[in-house]
């Protein structure tokens, strides 16, 4: 037998064992996930029922004690224990993400983001900062979760208002996307949306964990927001992006698809499936 047909036996009887080791870890990392997953729906559900005795019982002493109301280290209790039902939250829809069900219908961008900018507008409110929107004249329609959308732009607008310090502005810009950029999700054309801030920006380091399941370095922060922001956009086909600079400000692009020209015009026939959305 030839050296030729030697090696390649040998390079296929290597090709088959790397196949079956790859077949065994892919096992092992679903079983593992599986575990993950059972292991945080008993920790949330024990510590759900744990929280609702602590808040339960929270309120009955205010009621028997109005005093307390007044007490600085009962406000920093309850702050705890608002903290604590922030977090089983996030930790509610991280679990949920990992089978990850859109609702999508027909939906004007500009109109879903527009409503959003007007329930966080009360969060700008009496302070040195501002909050404004740019869209374009033209509608923007997707096939969107319009419910899920608002939970990812809330969360970008909430954040970018945190990272100012006393004065600062958020902006909140839709855009073409520019042709490097629909080719990164795949797209002849697409829609960018950016979320910018003036605030104290990002290190190099930050920028590279801060969609890391629990990363935050933020007080009181839970370390999913962006996680769950990322699954959501990933679900639409669509990519989110950070740049930024350590005290030059931060700014998340989110790309997503755009439906075709010609479905456009069906979709400005039905206003109110292209108005439609959740707070």
């Amino acid at each position: 037998m030839d050296n030729g047909k030697i090696g390649t036996d040998k390079l296929h009887a290597e090709i088959i064992k790397l196949q079956t080791e790859n077949e065994h870890l892919k096992r092992l990392l679903e079983h593992s996930e599986t575990g993950l997953q059972t292991a945080l729906s008993a920790i949330s559900h024990e510590l759900r029922n744990i929280l609702t005795l602590l808040v339960g019982s929270a309120r009955f002493l205010e009621q028997d004690h109005p005093e307390l109301i007044c007490d600085k280290i009962w406000q920093s209790l309850w702050t705890d224990l608002l903290h604590m039902q922030t977090f089983l939250m996030d930790l509610s829809s991280f679990k949920s993400l990992q089978n990850i069900s859109l609702s999508r219908k027909l939906c004007d961008l500009n109109a879903v983001l527009q409503e959003i900018c007007r329930d966080c507008q009360p969060l700008f409110d009496g302070t040195h900062k501002c909050l404004i929107f740019l869209c374009p004249k033209a509608p923007v329609i997707l096939y969107a979760d319009a419910r899920k959308l608002a939970h990812v732009f809330t969360n970008l607008i909430k954040n970018a208002l945190e990272a100012l310090s006393s004065t600062g502005t958020v902006s909140l810009c839709i855009r073409e996307a520019l042709p490097e950029e629909a080719s990164l999700i795949c797209q002849r054309t697409a829609a960018a949306i950016e979320v910018k801030d003036t605030g104290t920006g990002l290190s190099k380091e930050q920028q590279e964990k801060i969609f890391e399941p629990f990363y935050s370095e933020k007080s009181g922060g839970t370390g999913l927001g962006l996680s769950i922001a990322q699954a959501i956009i990933n679900a639409h086909s669509g990519m989110i992006t950070v740049a930024s600079a350590a005290g030059k400000g931060t700014v998340f692009t989110v790309l997503l698809p755009k439906l075709p020209t010609a479905s456009v015009t069906d979709c400005l026939q039905e206003p109110d499936s292209c108005k439609k959305t959740a707070k």
